[in-house]
């Protein structure tokens, strides 16, 4: 067999592995699109805390990610929390807003997915988003907007 031919079939077998992961991904994303109802999604950008956008997870599974409705890319954020509840302005994503009426509670996690961080780490929001429970995780850029959020966020479920 010629050099040449080895290339060919290597290069086969890798474009067929990456229709194959891209085919997953995109039928990953079709069911649960099916299943999870889509967020309530925010125009323009809001100055406030800043934080990085880890990951939306199904309530109870932290490896679990949602990829429906543009929720799977981490990133940069802006945290604004209001009466009306915490919107997450992310830089080049979609915005979206957890109403407060949605809110189940929060709590501070140490991993979730490929990022793991120091004890309690994570600002994990629980809420429900149709009928399906959610983990929304945030990592903050330091501890004093951490605890500034908890706080908010604490009250708002109280």
């Amino acid at each position: 067999m010629q050099t040449y031919q080895v290339g060919l079939i290597a290069l086969a077998i890798f474009t067929l592995l990456v229709l194959f992961a891209f085919w997953s991904w995109v039928s990953r994303i079709r069911k649960q699109e099916s299943v999870i109802q889509e967020p309530r999604f925010l125009a323009g950008d809001a100055k406030g805390q800043t934080a990085f956008y880890v990951a939306t997870t199904f309530a109870g599974r932290p490896l679990d990610r949602v990829v429906a409705h543009g929720l799977a890319h981490r990133g940069k954020a802006s945290i604004l929390v209001s009466d009306s509840g915490v919107a997450i302005y992310r830089t080049g994503e979609k915005n979206f807003l957890i109403p407060s009426d949605q809110l189940l509670g929060v709590s501070q996690t140490t991993a979730v997915i490929d990022k793991a961080v120091e004890k309690d780490g994570l600002v994990s929001i629980q809420w429900d988003l149709g009928g399906t429970s959610l983990e929304t995780h945030l990592r903050f850029v330091g501890a004093s907007e951490r605890s500034t959020v908890l706080s908010q966020l604490k009250e708002m479920v109280a």
